[in-house]
């Protein structure tokens, strides 16, 4: 039962247990792990194995090894479910939030922004949706923060051209 009572004798105001929802790259073992209970992506196939199968902006995301943390909380039924966020998503996100918010992140909480929007327009329009931001922009200048390290990865700037930014971005924040 995902419901429990409060200590409040109104039996109406049930507290909800929160989803715990993963935020991952295309090519995440990770996501495969929650989403189909088996840490395996097609991009480990005996035949095209790297060393590094899927390389993303987002430092120390995407990984395949299942970490204790990550195993006890799959085991324990605590991640209920996954999305993927793309590069091209994270850079986009970081952007609006810069420019609408007025917050410098880093590539790590744009990616959670990202996910957490995702989520939450698939959810009723009275649901409650959390994230961790969890990194700032100040320790990304060279890399996810810097124009030609980012086209040069073959992703758009936003700055670049302002129309297609705008239509890449979820629905929910263009105005």
């Amino acid at each position: 039962n995902n419901n429990y009572n409060n200590n409040n004798n109104n039996n109406n105001n049930k507290v909800k247990v929160p989803k715990v929802i993963l935020v991952d790259p295309p090519g995440s073992a990770l996501y495969n792990k929650i989403k189909y209970g088996v840490a395996y992506t097609t991009q480990q196939s005996e035949r095209s194995l790297f060393k590094h199968r899927y390389d993303t902006l987002v430092e120390g995301v995407g990984l395949d090894r299942i970490t204790r943390n990550f195993a006890l909380g799959v085991d324990k039924g605590f991640i209920h479910d996954a999305v993927r966020i793309t590069d091209q998503e994270t850079v986009d996100m970081a952007h609006w939030l810069l420019r609408q918010e007025g917050l410098f992140v880093g590539s790590s909480s744009a990616m959670n922004v990202a996910g957490a929007l995702k989520v939450a327009q698939d959810m009723p329009s009275n649901s409650i949706v959390v994230t961790v931001i969890c990194d700032g922009g100040q320790r990304h200048l060279t890399r996810f923060w810097n124009k030609d390290f980012i086209t040069g990865w073959g992703l758009l700037w936003p700055g670049d051209d302002e129309l297609s930014w705008k239509e890449r971005l979820p629905n929910c924040l263009s105005n």
